[in-house]
């Protein structure tokens, strides 16, 4: 496994809610340049299982539009995706939108070419870090892998995944066909950070037999249990200790003294005192940085205040551990816990890139996400083999209506 530091970056689609009553969307697309209608376009709610496709005439309706504030993505091959917000409250007598013809970067003359054979060299890699190594990666079949190509930058040491089409990944843990548009996909070998971008939609796939839809709800439920959609929204109701979150603050110190020693120390130098060149190795042995877990837990009025009626702002400093003790690691985790632990309680880390809080909506969309990365247990699981719509609710929550009201 390539990432065993498991750092991620989150890209989650804006979502506000809004009590707007349900209402249709209709709208058009066309070529931006010929003005013709495009047919079979794909126009959907990011994160969402609402969709369709646009007819001969380029047409489509969206009806009961949900109420709130969405991504709306359209994707055709061969054009540049647009992504659109669209409010409830506010959708036009009729949408137009113009896609431009993309410039096909997978036949571009470039600096660094896309891999010949790049499926064969780098396709287990992707599948992993994309897809996930989660028991539940091998229910998922990778439709058009084909679609993927790759670009690997030996200077910055970081490989790029690109998709002309949107990757369609059958979910048989999940009951779910995920279509993605991939955005952006990239891993660099040197600081171990993941980052992958793109705009999911979920189409429900039909049980075949009685027992499956009782599988694939269990297996959602399963795995939102201390997940960060989970987190989220019991953060937006600051309802964390009830749903089972146990938030930590960890600083971490630099080694002030293992710089200086490396500036000094020359293996092997004659004019080095025996214990002072001891003293040297040993520093250069210490860990790069000191780490310190408060051990207090941290109410989420803490880390957390409400903007507004419909927005939560998450911001702290430092480092935070979660940790979700009604769950232990899953056996295909343990393998990269710590030497001597067989098991323990879900724990991630979360850190924050920016001083602006990360904005939380009452269905666990956040933004902007890429000011959060994530490392441990959700470094690891989060990918798409785990993941869920935002319409998803477990049973238990399905009678909690569109939120209007933070717990704040």
């Amino acid at each position: 496994m390539y990432s065993e530091n498991f750092l991620l970056y989150f890209i989650s689609p804006s979502f506000y809610s809004s009590s707007s009553a349900q209402q249709s969307l209709n709208g058009q697309v066309l070529d931006a340049e010929k003005k013709q209608p495009v047919a079979s376009a794909n126009v959907y709610l990011a994160n969402s299982s609402v969709g369709t496709i646009t007819d001969e005439k380029g047409n489509f309706l969206i009806k009961n539009f949900p109420a709130g504030r969405y991504d709306l993505v359209v994707s055709c091959i061969g054009y540049v995706t647009q992504v659109i917000t669209v409010s409830a409250a506010q959708l036009p007598p009729i949408l137009t939108v113009m896609l431009k013809p993309a410039v096909n970067e997978l036949q571009e003359v470039v600096v660094e070419p896309y891999e010949k054979n790049g499926w064969e060299k780098w396709g287990s890699f992707f599948m992993e870090n994309f897809i996930g190594t989660h028991a539940f990666a091998s229910d998922c079949k990778f439709r058009n892998p084909e679609a993927v190509k790759f670009r690997m930058s030996k200077k910055r040491n970081t490989l790029r995944a690109i998709a002309n089409e949107q990757l369609i990944i059958e979910n048989k843990a999940l009951g779910y066909i995920l279509k993605y548009d991939l955005v952006n996909f990239e891993y660099n070998f040197t600081t171990k950070v993941l980052l992958y971008q793109g705009y999911p939609l979920f189409e429900e796939m039909d049980a075949k037999r009685s027992g499956q839809e009782r599988r694939w709800n269990r297996n959602r439920e399963d795995v939102y249990g201390g997940s960060v959609m989970h987190f989220m929204r019991s953060l937006y109701r600051n309802k964390l200790l009830e749903e089972h979150f146990e938030v930590r603050r960890i600083f971490k110190v630099s080694d002030a003294e293992k710089k200086r020693v490396r500036q000094l120390y020359r293996p092997g130098d004659p004019s080095l005192r025996n214990d002072t060149a001891a003293y040297y190795r040993k520093v250069l042995n210490d860990p790069e940085s000191l780490t310190i877990l408060i051990d207090k837990i941290l109410p989420g009025d803490s880390i957390a205040y409400a903007i507004d009626s419909v927005t939560v702002g998450f911001s702290f400093k430092g480092y935070l551990e979660v940790k979700f003790p009604p769950k232990y690691t899953p056996a295909e985790y343990r393998k990269f816990l710590p030497r001597g632990v067989q098991s323990m309680p879900l724990t991630s880390e979360v850190f924050l890139t920016t001083s602006d809080p990360i904005s939380v909506l009452y269905n666990g969309s956040f933004f902007e996400p890429t000011g959060m990365i994530t490392s441990g247990y959700w470094g690891w699981a989060e990918k798409m083999c785990t993941m869920l719509p935002s319409d998803y609710w477990p049973p238990s929550k399905k009678k909690n209506p569109v939120s209007n009201c933070t717990g704040f």
